[in-house]
């Protein structure tokens, strides 16, 4: 199973034209909104804009696994191919994470473990 970090380097840091985008609020809820100006990237009232949904759901991932800043494709066309993969992986990080922590009752403990193992694989 691929990581994080791997598909970043192979997918993301291999193309030309990225710009990057801080994420400076601390959240453990991060949503995703559409208003009339566009969409936004939420953790409480804190949001950062995003040029389109595939940019969002895009930097939802990297954000949610503790990265504080990602470089993002400006090509959207590549931007929304890549992203069912990105997803896939996270998807099953996610699923893997979860299954080992279900005996795990408390949340704080939880979520540190997550916090660590999502360093190590966006590394």
């Amino acid at each position: 199973m691929k990581t994080l970090g791997e598909f970043y380097r192979e997918k993301v840091l291999s193309c030309d034209d990225l710009i990057t985008v801080e994420w400076p609020y601390r959240s453990d809820s991060i949503q995703i909104r559409q208003d009339l100006f566009g969409w936004k990237l939420y953790a409480g009232k804190n949001f950062i804009e995003c040029s389109s949904e595939a940019e969002a759901r895009y930097l939802k991932v990297f954000f949610e696994a503790g990265m504080r800043s990602a470089c993002v494709p400006k090509d959207e066309e590549y931007l929304k191919g890549i992203l069912p993969e990105l997803e896939s992986i996270k998807a099953r990080i996610d699923e893997v994470i979860n299954f080992y922590l279900e005996s795990v009752l408390d949340r704080k403990v939880k979520e540190e473990v997550k916090r660590e193992v999502f360093i190590e694989l966006t590394k």
